[in-house]
């Protein structure tokens, strides 16, 4: 009778040698160790992952990616970059519609009533 380490209980001299469920167990062993490579990977990906820098919030995978590539790489996340978005938008409209006032104020202040098309 032999005892094979990594087995348990006893075999026989021509059960320990012949190995039958030899080639399940190394399956076994490759998913497992394919399963936790795999974890692994998940883990170091989400390590790696930028977060916001106002809010601290995980960047999502498009947002990841747009800063990957370079555009919108102001720091923000989805969530905090809209409302600056919009509150640059006010701003701009508000400048140009302060501008297209100061425009027609300067036309009126500048024009005579004789030269009135």
């Amino acid at each position: 009778m032999w005892h094979r380490f990594g087995r348990c209980g006893w075999h026989t001299l021509t059960d320990a040698l012949d190995n039958p469920d030899g080639d399940e167990l190394l399956a076994v062993e490759r998913a497992e160790a394919d399963r936790a490579r795999r974890a692994r990977e998940a883990a170091e990906r989400e390590r790696r992952r930028p977060a916001c820098t106002r809010c601290k919030a995980p960047f999502s995978d498009e947002r990841w990616e747009e800063k990957a590539r370079g555009c919108n790489d102001d720091g923000l996340c989805a969530g905090c970059s809209q409302p600056d978005a919009d509150r640059k938008a006010r701003e701009a409209a508000e400048r140009e519609r302060a501008a297209a006032e100061a425009a027609v104020a300067e036309a009126k202040r500048t024009s005579s009533w004789w030269r009135r098309s």
